[in-house]
């Protein structure tokens, strides 16, 4: 048996550390993909009922924000707070669409199609 140089357990224990980082950034990057998955998942099928419900209720919000400022100018509060709850609501709906759109990566793009 011949002993092994020092030189060449030195250059096996270096290439074992590249492989171990690759082995490790593709676990990390499975399971960011797997929990964005299924975070996507959940958002999309919870999608139709937050619109069900936010859409009347932003509806409802404008024409009392405008009913409001016609008829009572001077309850600001009122006026004002029906105005911010819309924009509240509207925002909502936004920050959820945007959410699954960045969630979506590349499913996104291939459901939404687009012409250049």
């Amino acid at each position: 048996m011949r002993a092994m140089r020092s030189d060449a357990v030195e250059t096996v224990r270096y290439r074992m550390f590249p492989w171990l980082g690759r082995a490790l950034i593709n676990t990390v990057m499975f399971a960011w993909s797997t929990v964005r998955t299924l975070l996507l998942m959940m958002l999309m099928f919870v999608r139709p009922l937050v619109f069900f419900v936010i859409t009347p209720l932003t509806t409802a919000l404008m024409i009392a924000f405008a009913v409001c400022l016609f008829t009572h100018p001077a309850d600001t509060r009122l006026t004002w707070g029906f105005g911010l709850l819309t924009l509240g609501a509207f925002f909502t709906m936004f920050l959820y669409d945007w959410l699954i759109y960045k969630l979506g990566g590349m499913v996104v793009e291939v459901t939404h199609h687009r012409s250049y």
